[in-house]
């Protein structure tokens, strides 16, 4: 069972344009927005991966998003785990 990761994220002092092409590079990075929650993120990585490469590979990822946007701050906290990530609604 390969690393899941929740990623949230917030981009500050970035236009509706900036936003909508970040959120396009992490779509053609294999990203799923969770459509439930307004700035959060879950991605998944085949057991190929080890910690170190998923992590480097998240960074990377938003790294990109955030030069092919010109997004000027982006902020972002992620969680790393085997386990899937639970998307629930009280």
């Amino acid at each position: 069972m390969g690393y899941k990761v929740l990623v949230t994220l917030d981009l500050k002092n970035t236009s509706d344009d900036e936003r909508e092409k970040f959120y396009e590079v992490l779509e053609q990075e294999k990203w799923k927005k969770i459509k439930s929650l307004t700035t959060s993120w879950k991605v998944s990585f085949n057991d190929d991966f080890t910690y170190e490469e998923a992590i480097k590979t998240i960074k990377n990822d938003l790294k990109k998003a955030k030069k092919d946007s010109k997004a000027s701050d982006v902020e972002y906290a992620f969680q790393l785990n085997k386990e899937k990530v639970l998307i629930n609604k009280i």
